[in-house]
């Protein structure tokens, strides 16, 4: 079953530098509202901002998946894995994705032929379109779509991302904005996060989600669409978050379902109606 989720900005929290997906949050950790009791633990969700309580939800998924590994915190042996079995993980099938707006970058295909649940964060590098031109640099992100499928273990209906500004020469990236949605009820979701109004500065920026067995997680394909190659990446927090420190490319062999739309295409693109 395939079912579509639209959601509106005023939905949606806009981080400052200062992570709110950190591995420890300020005012309250994940263990203290597990002790709480159910009165405690609403009322304490209650008097937080927004933004610290979506880093609870990234802490508390993470958690969740390192119990379930035996407490190991490293996800990148499983991504390297995962490459070099990726003929005997692929089930195609295709995505029902909405058409693609004015102003939109779709590396993917629409065919769905992997999906993971290891722990990291997951998804796709903006950086070129059209087959190789240059995305406006300092531009505008107005809207995320992305096709997320159940993890492998799932048990929470809710998805989450997180935006990073462009990739440092050390390889790391840092967040400007987060988000999640819960609600999610199909085997195969299509999520569309619009009005987001987020400003980036350089010439990439990364939008990958929180890819936990318990959460709903982004498809991948080895397709590629108009010539533009491979853009799907796997983002490493270092065990803290939303900052990644590093990245692995999956081999240049996937594409996430992830689709960005905004005043990120050179003018000249824009108005030929390029798509």
């Amino acid at each position: 079953m395939t079912t579509n989720k639209i959601l509106a900005a005023g939905a949606l929290f806009v981080l400052s530098l200062a992570p709110a997906w950190a591995d420890e949050p300020a005012g309250v950790t994940v263990e203290e509202l597990r002790a709480m009791s159910s009165e405690e633990r609403r009322a304490t969700l209650k008097a937080l901002s927004p933004e610290k309580r979506q880093g609870l939800w990234l802490q508390a998924k993470r958690m969740d998946w390192q119990e379930n590994r035996g407490g190991s915190g490293s996800a990148e042996g499983f991504y390297r894995d995962a490459v070099a079995n990726l003929d005997s993980n692929a089930n195609p099938r295709t995505a029902n994705a909405s058409p693609r707006a004015m102003g939109t970058i779709t590396y993917d295909d629409g065919v769905i032929t992997n999906s993971f649940g290891g722990g990291a964060l997951v998804g796709n590098r903006f950086n070129t379109h059209d087959g190789g031109i240059n995305i406006t640099a300092s531009g505008t992100i107005d809207t995320i779509q992305a096709v997320v499928v159940e993890g492998p273990a799932v048990t929470t209906s809710s998805a989450g991302f997180v935006i990073e500004g462009p990739q440092t020469t050390g390889g790391g990236a840092q967040a400007i904005f987060s988000t999640f949605t819960a609600g999610l009820t199909g085997s195969t979701d299509t999520v569309t996060f619009a009005g987001l109004g987020v400003n980036y500065t350089g010439s990439s920026f990364f939008v990958i989600f929180g890819d936990f067995a318990s959460v709903y997680v982004p498809a991948f394909g080895s397709g590629s669409t108009a010539g533009q190659g491979h853009h799907g990446v796997v983002g490493y927090t270092g065990g803290m978050g939303p900052d990644i420190t590093g990245t692995f490319d999956f081999g240049e062999t996937l594409n996430a379902l992830v689709r960005a739309t905004g005043n990120i295409l050179p003018v000249e693109l824009i108005e030929y109606d390029v798509q």
